[in-house]
């Protein structure tokens, strides 16, 4: 506290001594260099003045007392050495805060560090009083030359499914720090989603169904392979197709190679970069039961789904034949490294696995310019979108499915689709 009375009295000085250079400026013009009696004159003025600086000073320092005292407390400053060895030290100092985008500016007249304030973000938090709300999220920022911007927003950790969030030719992917998050139909790429048991990766998946089941007039067919054989059983609609068998696996997935291959005949016929049509799309649920069937004779068939899906990774956009993959592991057990390199989008939910959150998303430092979480202690739901296109990253919450909700749409498709 004393040290932010200090502070006061040294801002309140500062701007007092250029009130009374300014006023002083200004009367000595008005009556055109006459110096007698002008203190006397003008002094109720100058009073009255230097109140409202105080008043509004005073104000200031209460409201924004947080945001005052984070550089000294976290002793953010940069130093410069002069050729006599004698070194100034330039503090970072509070410059405003937006209320509208709930942002807080730092301005160091030499140079700012970012990376001081992402490695000290946890103690951000905890100076501005958010340690205990785990929907506080922190987004750091350069901005202009010699200043950073904390962006504060809430995240919820837990929210229901509405019909509402269905869009007409757009993903629904949850909500991120500017609410519900769209992806699309256009910049949709085939894409990876990892996730530990519980992390909410089924959920995402319904989720996505339904955002396609919506848009179904814009797709040719939806496949859905799931060889557990129950999450993606349930859609069993017209233009969908289930498969739980490996044979038929491998005949689907050579099916959509083969329409992939006609569809860009067709592209070059006609001098298109991207085919017109609709979509063909196919959704693999724990693509690692592919990998885990250890039948002998199965062994050329498992490589020909390998190398199929790998084909439609590589090629498939422009074709608008797309696959989605999930998975628990993506390390080589569950699937190859070549597959994994040619799904251009990923997500990644909770994972205590280091190979999951490097190869979904990036290096650690990435992770924590996008979230003040961990990524094993993401609550269930809470996942990092990587765009396949612009490979932005994003911070996304996706609203609970319960089982009543998911059979309720279940019905809703059927009489939607099936009419």
């Amino acid at each position: 506290m004393l040290h932010l009375i200090r502070l006061f009295i040294y801002d309140l000085a500062r701007c007092w001594a250029v009130l009374l250079l300014g006023l002083f400026s200004v009367i000595y013009f008005i009556e055109n260099g006459a110096a007698i009696e002008l203190l006397e004159k003008y002094q109720y003025l100058v009073l009255v003045c230097m109140s409202i600086v105080l008043i509004e000073r005073l104000i200031h320092f209460m409201r924004y007392k947080r945001y005052i005292q984070l550089p000294y407390a976290l002793k953010l400053y940069n130093r410069v050495n002069n050729e006599q060895k004698e070194s100034k030290i330039y503090l970072d100092k509070f410059i405003k805060y937006d209320k509208k985008t709930q942002t807080i500016y730092f301005k160091n007249r030499l140079a700012i560090d970012k990376e001081a304030y992402l490695n000290a973000k946890h103690q951000i938090v905890h100076l501005l009083g958010y340690e205990d709300n785990k929907e506080i999220e922190l987004e750091i920022k350069a901005f202009n030359k010699k200043e950073i911007a904390i962006r504060l927003y809430k995240l919820p950790i837990k929210f229901d499914w509405s019909i509402d969030y269905l869009k007409d030719k757009n993903l629904y992917l949850g909500h991120s720090k500017k609410g519900a998050y769209y992806l699309p139909f256009e910049n949709m790429t085939s894409s990876i989603c990892c996730g530990e048991s519980g992390a909410g990766k089924s959920n995402f998946l319904n989720m996505l169904i339904y955002s396609l089941l919506h848009n179904l007039k814009y797709i040719e067919h939806l496949d859905f392979i799931d060889l557990k054989g129950v999450e993606l059983s349930r859609y069993k609609l017209n233009n969908t197709t289930f498969t739980d068998k490996i044979e038929e696996v491998d005949t689907l997935l050579e099916n959509l190679k083969n329409e992939m291959d006609k569809r860009f005949d067709e592209m070059k016929e006609k001098n298109h970069l991207t085919y017109n049509g609709k979509f063909r799309i196919c959704l693999i649920d724990e693509i690692g039961s592919i990998s885990t069937i250890n039948d002998k004779k199965l062994k050329e068939t498992k490589e020909r789904i390998q190398n199929n899906l790998i084909s439609l990774g590589q090629k498939g956009r422009a074709a608008r034949v797309l696959v989605w993959v999930f998975s628990q592991k993506i390390d080589s057990s569950s699937i190859s490294t070549n597959l994994l390199t040619n799904l251009q989008a990923s997500y990644l939910l909770k994972s205590t696995s280091q190979f999951n959150i490097n190869n979904a998303i990036g290096l650690q430092e990435e992770i924590e310019e996008i979230t003040r979480t961990r990524v094993q202690d993401f609550n269930k739901g809470r996942m990092i979108y990587k765009d396949g296109l612009t490979s932005e990253k994003v911070l996304l919450q996706t609203p609970y499915l319960s089982e009543s909700v998911q059979n309720s749409m279940i019905e809703y498709f059927r009489e939607f689709i099936n009419k």
